[in-house]
């Protein structure tokens, strides 16, 4: 395996040496770059080998302005151009082309119209390639040499606006406002063959996702056309770029015109990012409003709005190529910057990295009423850099992920039951037969309720208060809605106060009492057992009449809570 591997390597390393050797040799002399683009235009003129790749060897020998970077297919009309003047001029001797030469090398020379022109092979770094003065002149050249014929035996490069222009009345080569009379109808024709091109494909788009994709047609077919609609307009774009230069414009309008396309292309590649993120949100929102667990709609909205930085971030990147900026120092430098970068936006990465911690960790879900520190309330929403916290007052709360994370959340939204821990004061004079059946007459009203723990609950006489003597309740239901948490409280302590007139209980309040001595002893009946089984009688027909509306205004839909029996007293 190892001597394998090391085949490979060198293999690649003989092809990579060999590919290098190759195209020093070809652009070793200006000789030899004479001979590299002719050999490779002829091709072209012949219709030998493949088109691209005759282009790309002749576009090698090119030392175009660095800061003029163009596309291929502004480069490839520079080939075309550069091949037409040097077949007006004269032919092409390569003896006659120095193999070494320590300056400049020139084709032709001329001055015309006050402008020096020049077809020239100067040496760059290791390479002889056509200057950047060659191709600068290359519109005035075609201007002076347009009534030239080609040297005699020379066949010229086959471009389709020389075929148009055969055809076509002096009136039409006139040149007007930028443009040759005949360009202008030819340009209007390309973009009506665009718009055709861009309207065909999003109806075929359009038809293919509501016909085959079961995801988009549960969606709103409204966004659906709003993230078809970029890729259209970057169609009409594409269809504009690839037309544009068979109508032969000047060199510089047609690199001007391909790099505004290309440009626009660029923003439209981020739009159509965006829409197709956007789409993809509002479709997985959908689902997750279906399921049953929340975990799903925190990690929605994160992963879409991370993809949105990310899209953007990228997308930046490639709009600044588009302007001819070098994104690979731009990238270098943020790598260099990296540790600056890092320190300066440490509290953005540690809120970003709080987000992350909420999705692993899942301490809540959307919906929860959590307390954290000093805030309460419901989580409304949960967002790359921060949470947002609706309260009890309607207002809204805006925490960083990163200041949560490190507080610590108490989550009343993922208990198990709903607890009530409350004191019964009743007043002084009560006796404690009426004491004691009163409690279980409070115990048999727990029992009676449909969502009350039956395992866990407690009321006892606990201590002699200040002004009364206190019975602790302690209660829980088996709940998790806070609604019926409330609906539920409530009907139990209408019940215990219905059972408290019944018995003949007086709740206490905060009073002085003067009490005056009185010999007269009064004869007290034992009736123990006779408040206690009343208490139990009581109980149960308190029970049996329940308060409640048959539909309270706080939970009129629970129809497991408030059944068909209840009367509505």
């Amino acid at each position: 395996m190892k001597h394998i591997l090391l085949a490979i390597l060198l293999i690649s390393f003989t092809h990579i040496a060999s590919a290098e050797d190759q195209a020093q040799e070809s652009l070793s002399s200006p000789q030899a770059t004479m001979k590299t683009f002719m050999k490779a235009m002829v091709k072209i003129k012949n219709d030998q080998g493949i088109t691209e790749n005759n282009y790309t060897k002749a576009i090698s020998t090119f030392n175009i302005n660095p800061q003029r970077k163009i596309s291929d297919s502004v480069a490839n009309q520079y080939a075309d151009q550069l091949i037409r003047v040097i077949d007006k001029i004269k032919l092409v001797k390569y003896d006659q082309i120095p193999l070494n030469i320590h300056a400049i090398w020139y084709f032709d020379k001329r001055v015309a119209n006050n402008k020096k022109l020049e077809i020239s092979i100067s040496k760059f770094g290791n390479y002889w390639l056509f200057t950047p003065d060659t191709f600068s002149s290359l519109d005035d050249y075609l201007d002076i040499l347009q009534n030239n014929k080609n040297i005699e035996g020379i066949t010229t490069v086959k471009l389709v606006s020389d075929q148009i222009r055969g055809k076509l009345s002096d009136a039409m080569l006139d040149r007007g406002f930028l443009l040759e009379n005949w360009q202008w109808p030819a340009l209007l024709i390309i973009l009506i063959i665009a718009f055709f091109f861009q309207m065909l494909v999003q109806m075929i788009v359009s038809y293919l996702l509501n016909h085959y994709s079961k995801l988009i047609q549960e969606s709103s077919n409204y966004r659906l056309q709003k993230a078809i609609r970029p890729l259209s307009k970057m169609i009409f774009f594409f269809t504009v770029m690839k037309f544009i230069p068979l109508l032969d414009f000047s060199i510089e309008l047609n690199a001007i015109v391909d790099r505004s396309l290309i440009i626009l292309m660029s923003f439209m590649s981020v739009w159509l990012a965006h829409r197709i993120i956007d789409l993809l949100s509002y479709l997985f929102t959908q689902k997750a409003q279906e399921t049953e667990t929340k975990f799903d709609d925190i990690l929605i909205p994160l992963i879409t709005k991370t993809a949105f930085v990310v899209t953007y971030v990228i997308g930046a990147l490639v709009v600044l190529k588009s302007f001819t900026i070098d994104i690979t120092s731009l990238i270098a430098g943020l790598g260099i910057g990296g540790l600056a970068f890092a320190f300066a936006a440490k509290d953005t990465l540690a809120n970003f990295f709080g987000s992350i911690m909420l999705v692993l960790d899942r301490p809540f879900d959307i919906g929860d009423i959590i307390t954290a520190g000093d805030i309460e309330g419901v989580v409304d929403e949960v967002g790359f850099r921060s949470t947002r916290i609706r309260t009890f007052n309607d207002s809204v709360i805006t925490i960083s992920n990163g200041e949560l994370m490190n507080r610590s959340i108490d989550n009343k939204g993922k208990r198990r039951f709903r607890r009530l821990v409350t004191t019964l004061g009743v007043e002084y004079d009560t006796p404690p037969a009426k004491i004691e059946a009163f409690c279980e007459g409070v115990r048999q009203i727990i029992l009676e309720h449909r969502w009350t723990k039956k395992d866990s609950f407690f009321v006892y006489f606990s201590n002699f208060g200040d002004s009364s003597l206190n019975i602790e309740l302690k209660v829980s239901w088996e709940t998790e809605d806070y609604a019926r948490e409330l609906a539920e409280r409530h009907r139990l302590l209408i019940d215990i106060l219905r059972l408290a007139k019944e018995l003949e209980i007086g709740f206490a309040f905060p009073t002085q009492t003067v009490h005056l001595f009185n010999e007269a002893k009064v004869a007290q009946k034992d009736l123990t057992e006779k408040y206690f089984e009343e208490g139990i009688e009581k109980a149960k027909k308190v029970v049996e009449k329940p308060l409640t509306l048959k539909n309270p205004r706080s939970n009129g839909k629970d129809k497991e809570q408030f059944g068909d029996n209840d009367i509505g007293l």
